[in-house]
């Protein structure tokens, strides 16, 4: 890993590679509630996970408490993903605000991995924007990235994530034992990594499926991009597997 990325800034500053993302203008105030987890919510999904061999199970996601980290305040959700009988638990944060849904992202085995003569020059992003409101159709925005810089300026991103609201469909779902066809916001991540600035990009991809006063519905993709985008600990090997989670019931207080 350190040679990579020894050699990733050495072909950058060669190449005299600089690139800038365009900012994001404040959307206007919406009232539409996409993602109303708060403490006290529970959802729980049917999950698959395709791999050489496709095994079933379920994710239970429950909102339990909040916390503040580096003096940011986050509502604790703790994921009981139970596949073949076996159980394992895992914690993520998240905040809300009237412009988006943000989770913590957990980069400190990063800082391991890389020479202290690099680490000056990594800017990493420490929270993946999972959404932006108000949600529009053909919306994108910038969900998580790893930037090489500069004397303090970015010139290249060797970890990026973007989002973007492909369209409104409807999906029809179980709840409680019930078939509802709800409408629901369909929404494309797109994860690029490039650790050669002078190779194409490989691109990995994941959609979540949110409906009003819901939240998501619906999950697929790379097991590397949602693990990601939700707030999971960051890992640079490649996915393990398609994951397809559908909602059967939830709880929100």
């Amino acid at each position: 890993m350190k040679y990579i990325l020894s050699l990733l800034i050495a072909g950058i500053l060669l190449a005299g590679i600089s690139c800038k993302d365009n900012d994001i203008i404040n959307p206007p105030i919406d009232n539409k509630d996409y993602f109303p987890a708060k403490v006290g919510a529970k959802y729980i999904y049917n999950l698959t996970i395709d791999t050489s061999l496709v095994l079933n199970g379920s994710r239970i996601s429950d909102v339990a408490s909040t916390t503040t980290i580096s003096g940011t305040d986050y509502f604790v959700q703790i994921d009981s993903v139970i596949i073949e009988m076996a159980l394992t638990l895992d914690t993520t944060f998240f905040r809300k605000s009237n412009t988006g849904t943000f989770y913590f992202v957990d980069t400190t085995g990063l800082g391991i991995l890389v020479p202290d003569s690099l680490r000056n020059l990594l800017k990493v992003d420490t929270e993946s924007r999972l959404l932006f409101f108000p949600l529009q159709l053909n919306q994108t925005w910038p969900v998580y990235k790893i930037d090489i810089t500069v004397g303090g300026i970015p010139i290249f991103s060797p970890v990026k994530t973007s989002a973007k609201v492909l369209g409104i469909q409807q999906l029809t779902v179980s709840f409680r034992g019930s078939q509802q066809t709800i409408d629901v916001y369909k929404i494309e991540y797109k994860l690029e990594v490039q650790l050669d600035p002078q190779a194409p990009a490989e691109n990995f991809y994941a959609y979540g499926y949110i409906a009003e006063n819901i939240g998501f519905v619906k999950w697929e993709g790379e097991s590397f991009v949602l693990n990601l985008i939700r707030g999971g600990r960051l890992d640079l090997s490649f996915p393990s597997g398609f994951y397809t989670e559908v909602l059967n019931n939830y709880f929100i207080p």
